[in-house]
């Protein structure tokens, strides 16, 4: 495999091949490979859905979509990230997309995220990096998931697990916030 992904109780490969194989919990179908899926570059799992980004900047959706995680009309995607149950999707302009359930404010990107070069997804929580190293954070901010840090800069990889947040600093460092039990 050339990258794996962890759903919420599955699991995602990626091939060489650029095919995808799934496991695990498959209630909701998030197991289920669309029929003809190829030319992968990356993938992601949701709680109880799954996605895949193709080199053409298309995004597949698969499992679970009765918030309308899987309801991704894109063309220009350059990365993807799946929460509890929504979907973000950076677009090769630097703008993030999202769609899914907002119950928490998790899909409704602030006006300054227009310089992307990355996205996590929390289970009721988003991130974005920007080009200059800093980090945007909106959703349920209840354990301190979205209180980025003071003074978080020079940041290269963004992460988000349930109820917390990580930033890779150019340095080599992690910093973690949110929950910490």
């Amino acid at each position: 495999a050339t990258a794996i992904a962890a759903g919420g109780f599955h699991t995602l490969a990626l091939s060489e091949d650029g095919t995808v194989a799934a496991w695990g919990w498959n209630d909701f179908g998030q197991c289920d490979i669309p029929a003809g899926l190829a030319d992968v570059v990356a993938v992601a799992g949701g709680y109880q859905h799954s996605l895949a980004l193709k080199a053409d900047g298309t995004v597949v959706a698969w499992g679970d979509d009765a918030d309308g995680q899987g309801d991704i009309s894109v063309d220009n995607a350059i990365a993807m990230a799946a929460g509890g149950y929504h979907t973000l999707v950076l677009l090769a302009d630097g703008t993030v997309g999202a769609w899914g359930w907002n119950g928490y404010g998790q899909c409704d990107v602030p006006e300054g995220v227009t310089d992307g070069v990355g996205v996590a997804a929390g289970y009721t929580h988003s991130l974005a990096l920007e080009e200059d190293g800093t980090v945007v954070a909106w959703g349920d901010d209840a354990v301190g998931q979205c209180t980025i840090p003071p003074g978080l800069s020079d940041v290269v990889a963004i992460a988000a697990g349930e109820l917390h947040s990580l930033a890779l600093k150019a340095d080599g460092t992690v910093v973690a916030w949110g929950d910490n039990w």
